[in-house]
């Protein structure tokens, strides 16, 4: 008996939609993990408030979560491979290594400006780089830390070949880049309880290129 192609298309309809359900059940639920995590830290945080607050009972969460600790690591790959997506991306394109390096600084704070929460939760965990504080079985987190730090490493590399940044290892420079990075990050979480506008990035660029650039650079306006 040939098979019914208008069954056979509202099943694949009917699965479209579950798909399509699930994919955005599971997103609030990361939205209000983040949420909850970042304001309570991944040990005071509970699955009845995350559950509560993307409006699901707590034994729903156990549908797309195995445990916490899965729910927490998800939240920060989530997030770990749209910041790295938007990183490799800014960096594959065409400029001098020192433009490249202020752009990047400011797409890095305008990511965790647009995700406020995740920025917290980063900080709550004591850095913006591995290990964190808090429980992650998770090895394409690490991986993406890694990633980030190389990127970095390998545009300074790529500016000391250039001539616009100072000399020694990139892996390190590479750590004062993020370093300021999380600084400021810091200032921006002090200046939002306080109901003040986020400092600019123009003071970042001049840190940058403090620590970064060259002395005689600097001192010659190049």
């Amino acid at each position: 008996m040939a098979s019914d192609p208008t069954a056979a298309d509202a099943g694949s309809l009917r699965q479209q939609r579950r798909a399509s359900r699930r994919t955005l059940g599971r997103d609030h639920l990361l939205d209000a993990a983040e949420q909850v995590f970042a304001e309570h830290g991944f040990h005071e945080a509970s699955l009845r408030e995350i559950a509560e607050r993307a409006e699901y009972a707590v034994g729903s969460v156990y549908s797309f979560f195995a445990s916490k600790d899965d729910l927490y690591s998800a939240c920060l790959q989530r997030r770990g491979s749209q910041f790295m997506a938007g990183m490799r991306d800014l960096l594959g394109r065409d400029a001098p290594a020192h433009e490249q390096l202020h752009a990047l600084a400011d797409w890095q704070v305008g990511f965790f400006r647009e995700h406020s929460a995740f920025a917290r939760l980063v900080m709550r965990s004591g850095s913006f780089t591995p290990p964190f504080t808090t429980p992650v079985e998770n090895p394409q987190i690490g991986a993406n830390f890694r990633e980030a730090h190389q990127l970095q490493a390998d545009l300074i590399a790529r500016g000391q070949r250039e001539g616009a940044f100072r000399s020694g290892e990139p892996a390190v420079l590479a750590r004062v880049f993020s370093g300021l990075i999380s600084a400021l990050q810091l200032a921006e979480l002090d200046t939002a309880q306080r109901g003040e506008p986020p400092p600019s990035t123009d003071l970042l660029h001049a840190l940058l290129d403090g620590a970064l650039g060259r002395s005689e650079a600097l001192a010659s306006g190049e």
